[in-house]
């Protein structure tokens, strides 16, 4: 027959079994999950890795295809000044019998500011000549202004005068400003020729809006 010192024991020996076999299993699955933790987050930055790789490679992509365009953009313009200026030189190697005095190319450009814009004409003498064209060129330009018809002086646009003083061609370049209100329709180039009669050139506003 057991004591009660004897079942006292058994029964703290069956806990004490219960109880390491509890610690082990509860070891054993936090460890797994420690093991699981560690591999999604060995996984959760890889996966970084590779999207901040393939954000890099995209970024990359994308800037080379901008700087390709934008040097065939480049290249396009070039090639289109590279044409004008071959016309040009056509025209001043063209034979004698073409007109005395022309504009070969008018380019009026819109600036940020309102009312500003700038400007390159090329002034062409496009016959075979040795004799210089000498004397002084002002720049008008007629408009509409509350309706009416009027024309602003170089003064008026803030443009000076330009000596003019070449064989072949000439460019003149720079900026003129419009009053408010004003919508321009006609550029007239005003020649004051030393040695021959005065004459002027016009062209049409290329640019619709003034503003």
């Amino acid at each position: 027959m057991t004591s009660p010192f004897d079942r006292r024991l058994m029964v703290l020996s069956v806990f004490s079994v219960l109880l390491l076999a509890v610690t082990g299993y509860l070891g054993l699955r936090y460890y797994e999950q420690t093991r699981l933790l560690e591999q999604n987050r060995l996984q959760t930055d890889r996966y970084q890795q590779d999207v901040l790789t393939l954000r890099i490679d995209l970024q990359t992509l994308l800037s080379a295809e901008s700087s390709q365009l934008a040097q065939l953009a480049l290249q396009a313009q070039q090639l289109a000044s590279q044409a004008q200026q071959l016309a040009l030189y056509r025209q001043v190697l063209a034979p004698d019998g073409g007109a005395e005095l022309l504009l070969a190319q008018e380019d009026i450009i819109v600036l940020a500011e309102p009312g500003l814009f700038a400007y390159r004409l090329v002034l062409l003498q496009p016959t075979q000549t040795r004799h210089r064209v000498t004397g002084e060129a002002r720049l008008t330009v007629r408009a509409l202004q509350n309706g009416q018809s009027v024309a602003f002086t170089d003064e008026m646009l803030g443009v000076s005068p330009v000596t003019l003083d070449f064989r072949h061609f000439q460019v003149l370049t720079g900026q003129l400003r419009l009053p408010a209100d004003s919508q321009a329709q006609t550029l007239e180039l005003q020649l004051k020729l030393n040695n021959k009669a005065s004459r002027t050139l016009s062209l049409n506003w290329p640019v619709s809006d003034n503003t």
